[in-house]
């Protein structure tokens, strides 16, 4: 069995504001630079941990709710997804309106956390070491193809975004700031939403009694 997955879904904004500039022509907000998104994927290498025993790890996985009655946890896959977002605005005046565009997005998404906790009572090199790790490991490809595919889509996503959003004729800088970050806020859960969505129905299939990962039977002796 295997995966505790802590979703941190902490959205750091940070506003450098403004410059602001002036626009002789009257008329709606006109189209300024496109906005720069840069997503930056945090991808470490799993660490195994071999510091608990069986009974500390069975514990663990039924305090968040993965011990199915009857059913012995042999390892657990721990992974916390870190999730972050700055945001610049550039400010100026046209024809009357105050307009805003937002210039630049920077953003973190993966994993600031990614271990494989295996029973100390396992010795390594050991069937029930190898068969536990090659299951926990299934777990861990799961994690980082999902954080590598989903980095890239809120990279489209938040361009997409920004592409409908500027520029933003705004009652004032204030209102507007928080326009854009209420917008992009919004494409960061979804994102994060479908994210664990579909690697919450892959870790099930891993999971699943008599599938190929599926470790009874496997070693003469647990």
């Amino acid at each position: 069995m295997v995966k505790f997955i802590c979703r941190a879904f902490g959205l750091a904004i940070l506003i450098p504001v403004l410059s602001i500039s002036s626009a002789a022509q009257a008329g709606v907000c006109t189209a300024q630079d496109g906005a720069s998104v840069e997503v930056r994927l945090i991808d470490p290498a799993p660490r195994v941990v071999t510091s608990s025993s069986l009974k500390q790890i069975n514990s663990k996985a039924k305090a968040h709710g993965l011990l199915k009655r009857g059913n012995l946890v042999l390892g657990l896959t721990q992974s916390e997804v870190e999730t972050s977002m700055n945001i610049r605005y550039r400010g100026f005046n046209q024809g009357g309106r105050i307009c805003l565009n937002v210039y630049r997005v920077e953003a973190r998404f993966g994993h600031s956390r990614l271990n494989i906790q295996m029973p100390r009572e396992y010795a390594r090199g050991s069937c029930q070491y190898k068969t536990v790790l090659k299951h926990e490991m299934e777990h861990v490809r799961v994690n980082r193809e999902g954080v590598r595919k989903y980095a890239s889509t809120l990279k489209r996503e938040l361009e997409k975004a920004l592409a409908r959003f500027n520029p933003r004729q705004v009652a004032n800088m204030k209102t507007g700031q928080a326009q854009a970050q209420r917008i992009l806020k919004k494409v960061v859960k979804s994102v994060t939403t479908r994210f664990h969505k579909e690697i919450d129905a892959q870790h099930a299939l891993i999971d699943k009694p008599g599938g190929p990962y599926d470790a009874s039977g496997a070693c003469r002796s647990w």
